[in-house]
């Protein structure tokens, strides 16, 4: 009888070491596995935020699916014959801010430390205020930039220019065929031939470039 008493004790004592080793073991384990979990949530949350940022075929960037969500427009522009697409976030002069801010439905902020900016930080952008008819932002040509990302001379700083056309009675030139221009060679061959003028300006605008 003695004998059974013994063996329960020592049955009883190895049941409740064992169960105190588990108990033990699921305390060290748990507040890990709760990390890892926390972790894997905020990686799976990252994924679908980014999968959500997608480029339209209407000119804008939309991040529906995000919490804070904007659509962001592209405007289009020439650059060595090519159509390709900016974003303006920033402009060094208050009325050029305010106008772009009434094309893309989102604030253009006010930066006039840009026009401090080194001229070699800059590229060069020319918008027609006469021409052809179009989608530029006075109603005529595409404008025109220098560079895209890859280029050496790329920047998202561009100095914006005023170009306009010649009148057939001045008297740079006898004869002006205005046309569509695509490139900043283009605008420069038409200037030295007389049949545009340049105005520079000393305003910069914050306007990256975006490749797809």
């Amino acid at each position: 009888m003695k004998e059974k008493k013994n063996e329960w004790s020592v049955a009883l004592s190895i049941v409740t070491t064992a169960a105190t080793f588990l108990l033990i073991t699921i305390l060290i384990i748990m507040p890990y596995m709760v990390q890892q979990n926390s972790i894997a949530q905020v990686q799976n949350n990252s994924n679908i935020s980014s999968s959500s940022s997608t480029i339209t075929t209407n000119n804008t960037i939309n991040t529906k699916n995000t919490p804070n969500s904007i659509s962001l427009f592209l405007a289009k522009g020439y650059v060595n014959g090519k159509i390709a697409f900016f974003i303006a976030t920033d402009a060094s002069d208050n009325q050029t801010a305010a106008s772009i801010t009434k094309n893309p439905g989102f604030k253009v902020n006010f930066a006039p430390a840009l026009a401090l900016s080194l001229e070699s930080t800059r590229q060069q952008g020319y918008e027609f205020i006469n021409g052809v008819r179009g989608e530029g932002s006075f109603g005529f040509q595409l404008p025109v930039a220098s560079a895209l990302p890859g280029d050496k001379n790329y920047t998202p700083l561009v100095q914006l220019n005023f170009v306009k056309w010649n009148s057939n009675s001045s008297s740079f030139t006898s004869t002006v065929t205005v046309r569509e221009l695509k490139s900043v060679d283009e605008i420069m061959a038409a200037q030295k031939n007389g049949e545009l003028t340049i105005a520079k300006t000393n305003i910069v605008i914050n306007s990256p470039a975006v490749v797809r």
